[in-house]
């Protein structure tokens, strides 16, 4: 006998459940809850209604019971006879019991609840303890009874029960109720489950759209509308627009950045094809070519030292800048900067001058801190008009060293000031000149490398200050440091 095996390619339910859409699992998954709920509170409410009309019969019960003893104390037993037909001309009162013993025990009245026979009292006997609740069954109504006991000062005792039926028949009622409530409830917890879903993954939807859109075109201008109300959604939606003006200035930015690097590329790359192919037209003298060679030579530089730039920022930003370290004299380095740029700023008129004041040696990477160093004069000179000034100053305290370089440009905004170290940024006063927007993130880096870092001051129409920070001078310099070398090593 063989037995059916589930078909390993048909998904389990939980899985097919984790593949059927959010929203459809939203909205189930809300009115799941709802009729939960729903039901949990209905079998609440059915406990709670039964616990009530419990403690409306007990109170009822000993209400009688105390009647019951006051009639018979003054009317004797015909007067209880008239209290209990009284009590079973209503509703409630039809089920209530009542009974009269001497002091011997002969039942001197009996009155039973409707549907009752004196056989389905049992052993409900006169003896029993005085005011304590004795409940009996009655098998053949399927109901139940509860009677409380009291002797009376003259010695006969009274006995008083009232049966379940009333109460049973409002508890019965309940569950029809709730069955005719149950499908307009679940019809309603799906109603509204689908209405939440739909206003809760609206947001959800719009940000969908629109990288849709983004995929499909490309287009990174795109946003999401944002909601007006405030909440965890249109902080996302607020969130994924900030992104993407971020991806969209990256991008702008690395178009141009690209369009720099192909010029700067081609310019060197122009001049090298254009020097050999010179050189090989005709037969030249040895010096000739000597000369030509050297021309190559140095295109060949100006471009291997652009894309160096490049490499050095990712390298820097990634934290792995490989620093050899050793006693640098940070007066002599900031005179060796700005011997480089002396002839630039000559034939710009730009004044250039280097103001030590003793900022002693550091342990650094010369090479490293060097070109940061450079690239924060050459900034300051690039940017600076005809007739203004440059000014490189060294110093220390509190256990730091410094070199400032302080120019006469046109300033930054204060809008833009914290954005001049991210890679590729170009300002808008500075976009009229050629450059990659690299010099200050690899500056910033590389000053952080050793420990160190760069701060910026800025006043539009009245000139910037850069500051780059090294801590902890040692006492001296034991090692001289090289001498000045050309551009071509920045």
């Amino acid at each position: 006998m063989s037995s059916a095996r589930p078909d390993p390619a048909s998904p389990a339910p939980v899985s097919r459940w984790r593949r059927s859409p959010y929203g459809v699992r939203l909205a189930l998954g809300y009115a799941a809850l709802f009729a939960l709920s729903a039901a949990a509170l209905l079998g609440l409410a059915y406990a709670t209604l039964g616990w009530v009309l419990e403690r409306q019969d007990g109170a009822y019960l000993r209400d009688q019971l105390r009647a019951v003893g006051r009639v018979y104390a003054t009317d004797g037993v015909e007067g209880v006879r008239r209290h209990a037909a009284a009590l079973h001309a209503d509703d409630r009162g039809e089920e209530v019991l009542v009974r009269v013993f001497s002091g011997d025990g002969s039942e001197r009245l009996l009155v039973l609840p409707d549907e009752w026979e004196r056989a389905d009292l049992g052993d409900l006997r006169p003896s029993q303890t005085a005011d304590e609740r004795v409940e009996i069954t009655n098998a053949r109504e399927d109901q139940e009874l509860w009677a409380l006991t009291r002797r009376l000062p003259s010695g006969d005792v009274v006995q008083v029960g009232i049966s379940s039926d009333e109460r049973d028949d409002v508890l019965e009622a309940f569950p029809r109720v709730f069955g005719y409530v149950a499908v307009p409830l679940v019809l309603l917890a799906l109603l509204g489950g689908w209405v939440m879903a739909n206003t809760a993954l609206r947001p959800v939807r719009r940000l969908v759209g629109t990288l849709e859109t983004i995929a499909a075109t490309g287009d990174v201008r795109q946003r999401a509308p944002v909601p007006e109300e405030h909440g965890e959604f249109a902080d996302l939606l607020g969130l994924f627009n900030r992104m993407l003006d971020r991806i969209e200035g990256l991008v702008v930015r690395l178009r141009d950045t690209l369009d720099d690097v192909a010029h700067d590329l081609r310019t060197p790359l122009t001049a090298l094809r254009g020097t050999a192919e010179v050189a090989l037209v005709r037969h030249r003298e040895p010096e000739a070519y000597r000369e030509a060679l050297g021309r190559v030579v140095e295109a060949a530089g100006a471009a291997q030292a652009t894309l160096d730039a490049v490499l050095d920022v990712a390298e820097a930003e990634a934290g792995a800048l490989a620093l050899d370290l050793g006693p640098v004299d940070l007066d002599d380095l900031a005179r060796d900067v700005a011997d480089l740029f002396d002839l630039v700023a000559d034939e710009k008129g730009v004044a250039l001058a280097v103001e030590p004041d003793g900022a002693g040696a550091v342990r650094v990477d010369r090479p490293r801190l060097r070109r940061a160093l450079a690239n924060l004069v050459d900034n300051a000179v690039k940017y600076t008009p005809a007739g203004g000034r440059v000014t490189v100053s060294t110093g220390r305290d509190d256990g730091e060293a410094w070199v400032r370089v302080r120019d006469t440009g046109p300033g930054i905004a204060p809008e833009e000031l914290p954005r001049v170290w991210d890679r590729l940024y170009r300002s808008e006063q500075t976009r009229h000149e050629r450059g990659l927007g690299l010099g200050l993130g690899l500056a910033r880096a590389v000053a952080e490398a050793h420990g160190g870092r760069v701060t910026a001051e800025s006043a539009v129409g009245e000139g910037s200050t850069f500051t780059l920070v090294v801590p902890t001078p040692v006492a001296s310099a034991t090692e001289p440091p090289p001498g000045p070398s050309n551009l071509s090593d920045l």
